[in-house]
């Protein structure tokens, strides 16, 4: 199991932060997992009674993760999975209560996702509440999302253990059925299996360093950025974007390039597809911007581009007061750089300083998570028919394009990976 932090530093973070299991009902009946330091998932066999006894083990196993059953057994050290015939039932462990459990995320990590599920997680608290169910904790998970638990006041008053199960998971999906009527976005496998584990609050979340913490009412009431850097963490946990695109896209962490700059007024975050063509060796869709230049000037250095270098269609974007471009045929760093310059692109000087060129396609997002311009807008196709059965052409940006709702012609020749660079900037204006 690949991880950048070390065994120590766990060990560590467990010796100097404080370790408080109150908030956990019946400890003693709960099942512990941990992913050890070797990436192996392997069961606590003790039983767990008190903190200052959990906190000695994560101490001494320095694990990578940990995690707690939603559900309290009569035998937890024993527990596995459901048994699905009577007979076989105690050696999976009996049941007794299962807490509500909700987990509510959005991918990718980013203080914009973590935002919207805030609210999400709002909503889903004020229905429990209207509801009247008695909330047990809120916390953050340490990476992409929260966990909101709630009392099992009522429980199953069935004495077959068995059927009591069955009778759990009834319940626990006619909820689910009504949450998702209100419209709120949760993850309801967590909610309805009663065998679920989830992580255990106070312990390190290995994916990004953070720690899943409790959170008060308060907290999660106001937004991220208000408490976000209060929350506990390794040396070297991982920089949350401020934005960054959907799942299906590859990313890398903010950058911020250093320079000489007069005091700034403000900074606003945006996103940038970059001209890289991945699963080839050194090839580049060919992407070109203009600044502050007519429209129509524009077609015309790019139709005689067509004919000059015998590109593919070009894709016409505007982007605040830039005209973007982007051409499929994929090209070595030379021939790019005569294009660059031939059309007199303002991202002529990038490539040579960066090694690829950046278009600006995203939004521009201020510090509150307000969007304050639209991402690039798609407005014509230059069209090249001729050329599109003789070269080839990006599968990466062609994925861009369809995720950017662009209609596309189909291009016979296809190489690269299926994938491409964004990256998310933190822009001092």
């Amino acid at each position: 199991m690949n991880n950048p932090h070390s065994s120590n530093l766990f060990s560590d973070f467990y010796k100097d932060n404080e370790f408080d299991l109150s908030f956990l009902s019946d400890c003693s009946k709960r099942h512990f997992r941990i992913v050890s330091e070797n990436g192996n998932f392997l069961k606590v066999k003790d039983r767990i009674y008190t903190s200052e006894q959990m906190k000695k083990k994560l101490i001494n196993l320095r694990p990578r993760d940990v995690y707690y059953s939603t559900s309290t057994y009569l035998n937890p050290t024993t527990v596995g999975p459901r048994g699905k015939e009577r007979s076989i039932l105690t050696k999976s462990g009996i049941v007794l209560k299962n807490d509500i459990s909700f987990d509510l995320d959005r991918e990718p990590l980013s203080i914009r996702n973590l935002e919207k599920t805030r609210k999400d997680c709002k909503r889903l608290i004020d229905f429990m509440d209207g509801n009247g169910h008695s909330l047990k904790y809120i916390a953050f998970s340490g990476s992409k999302g929260f966990h909101v638990i709630y009392e099992d006041e009522k429980g199953v008053a069935i004495a077959d253990p068995f059927e009591r199960e069955m009778e759990i998971i009834k319940v626990r999906r006619e909820l689910v059925d009504k949450i998702k009527e209100q419209g709120i976005t949760i993850d309801s496998s967590i909610t309805v299996d009663t065998r679920r584990i989830i992580r255990l609050p106070g312990t390190i979340n290995s994916k990004t360093g953070y720690a899943c913490t409790l959170l008060t009412r308060s907290q999660i009431n106001q937004p991220v950025i208000n408490w976000i850097s209060d929350i506990p963490r390794l040396p070297n946990s991982v920089n949350i974007p401020r934005f960054t695109w959907p799942k299906f896209l590859t990313f890398l962490f903010i950058f911020s390039k250093k320079t000489k700059v007069k005091p700034v007024k403000r900074v606003i975050y945006t996103t940038y597809v970059t001209s890289s063509v991945l699963g080839t060796k050194g090839r580049h869709a060919i992407l070109l911007s203009f600044k502050n230049q007519k429209f129509s000037k524009v077609v015309r250095k790019l139709e005689k581009a067509i004919e000059k270098y015998r590109l593919t269609d070009i894709y016409l974007f505007r982007s605040g007061n830039e005209i973007q471009a982007i051409s499929l045929k994929t090209v070595q760093r030379n021939r790019y750089q005569k294009i660059l310059d031939y059309t007199g692109s303002t991202s002529a000087t990038q490539l040579g300083k960066f090694g690829r060129v950046s278009l600006r396609m995203g939004p521009l997002v201020n510090s509150e998570m307000k969007e304050i311009q639209k991402p690039a807008d798609f407005v014509k196709l230059i069209k090249s028919p001729d050329e599109r059965v003789k070269n080839y052409v990006s599968a990466g940006h062609i994925l861009f394009l369809i995720r950017h709702g662009v209609p596309l012609v189909e291009y016979p020749l296809i190489h690269g990976s299926a994938e491409f660079k964004v990256v998310d900037a933190e822009i001092k204006v």
